[in-house]
This record gives structure tokens, sequence and C-alpha cells, in this order.
């Protein structure tokens, strides 16, 4: 497959179709749309650029420290969703996240896929970015409904501290509520996954020259790994989270 500039343009020439309705329909959505364009080709760019640096050179540490940036990045969008303050989430949210991807990687690299060179871009990259992006999604919610339902229905932990209970035995009903939040989306899409995700994520597997079965084992594996791995980053987080702050909170 050959790639050139002409053929870039070629691909970008597609929004014409919809530009041109909407140039006559709905300029004001058009706008909007070309400046959403632009910015995802902005921030491709960048990502690309950084990428084919990480590809090119190919070592372990470069592999790594693209991994450290991807986590922050993503914890920092992760955060600024979250009703909390981002100063006491985003260490504790960063280093679980870290810590559950270079994990779950390593498991899914060494102990499944098990392809010649485990930690070269080709894999490394693809796997650790797939758990990112999962581990930012779902850990979105899952923390978010931790914090909402601490602060609007404070009584029971309170309550509980009151009475002596420890504080993982006062925040375990907020904790359940949490993992509930993260496991039912991500137990729906999985269910849906067969039909509308997995054409194409299979057409890219096979592009990168797996075979059917291989891209199938790979597919399952991710699906499968990206679960187990935001329930592991949630709680690590919650954990390193309440026992380095203040949990004195009062309802809303």
């Amino acid at each position: 497959m050959t790639l050139t500039y002409v053929s870039a343009l070629a691909g970008l020439l597609l929004l014409l179709i919809p530009g041109y309705l909407l140039y006559l329909y709905d300029r004001p959505t058009l706008q909007k749309t070309g400046l959403a364009v632009l910015r995802m080709v902005v921030q491709l760019s960048v990502m690309g650029a950084c990428l084919w640096a990480v590809y090119r050179f190919d070592c372990l540490w470069l592999n790594l420290l693209w991994i450290v940036a991807l986590v922050v990045a993503a914890t920092f969008l992760l955060v600024s969703r979250v009703k909390m303050s981002s100063q006491a989430l985003f260490l504790p949210v960063s280093v679980a996240m870290l810590v559950t991807v270079l994990a779950f990687s390593a498991y899914v690299l060494y102990a499944v896929l098990r392809p010649a060179q485990p930690m070269n871009a080709r894999w490394l990259v693809p796997v650790s970015g797939v758990l990112v992006a999962h581990i930012m999604t779902t850990g979105m919610q899952g923390l978010r409904t931790f914090f909402d339902c601490l602060q609007q229905d404070s009584q029971p932990y309170n309550t509980l501290i009151g009475n002596g209970a420890t504080r993982l035995q006062a925040l375990a009903p907020y904790i359940t509520r949490a993992l509930r939040a993260l496991t039912k989306p991500a137990i729906a899409n999985m269910s849906a996954m067969g039909l509308f995700v997995m054409p194409m994520l299979l057409s890219g597997l096979l592009l990168g020259g797996l075979s059917v079965v291989e891209a199938v084992v790979s597919y399952v594996t991710l699906a499968l790994a990206g679960v187990a791995a935001s329930v592991v980053a949630l709680l690590l987080a919650l954990a390193l989270f309440c026992s380095h702050s203040d949990m004195k909170v009062q309802q809303r």
C-alpha cells in the first residue's frame, strides 16, 4: 500500500458531499464541522509525528515514555470531567492507570499473544493504547459515580465512621456503586461488539498482517483485558486516593 499527499487530499475530498449539503441547509453546523475536522487533523498530525518517532527508533525506554505521556494525557481528560479536586485526584489516577496498563500489557503480550518481540513498538504501543482508552472511558463513569454518591448521600458513610467502622468498610457501598456503573456499560458494549465494533477492529487487525484466527483471539483478549484493567485501575485509584486524603464529606 502506497500513500502520498495526493491520496491524502483525495481522502479529504470526501468531505465535499456533506459539506455541500450543510452549506445549502445548515451553515452554522458547517462551520462547526470545519473546526472539528481541522482540530482532528492537527491532533492526529501531532500524534502521528510522535508515533513516527516511536516506531522509527523502537527502543524500550521510548516506548515506555510514550505510554507515560499517553497516561498523563488520559488522566488530565478523565480528572477534568469528574467533580472533584484535580490536584487531589490526579496523582492516584495516573499512578493507578500506569501500573495497571503496564501490568496488563505485559500479561497480554507475554501470556496470551506471545509475539517474537513483545516489547517492540509494533505490539506494546497498540496494546497499551487500547487499555488506556478503555480505562479512561469506563473509569470516568466509575469515578464520577463514586464521588457523586458520596456527596449526595454521605450520611451512611459518616454514620459508619462514627460507629467505629474502618474507612474501607464505610466506603464499601459507594465502591460497589462505582463498580456497577463501570461494568454495566462495559458488559453492554461487549454484547453489541460482535455486530457493530468487531468488523471495524478485525479489519484493522487483518490489515496489520494477522490471520483471521489471530485477529479474533487478539480482539477477544483486548476486550476482556480492557474490562479487567478498568476494574483494577478504578479500585487502585480509589485506594490510593482514600488512603492519602481527608474523606470528611458533607451531604449536598
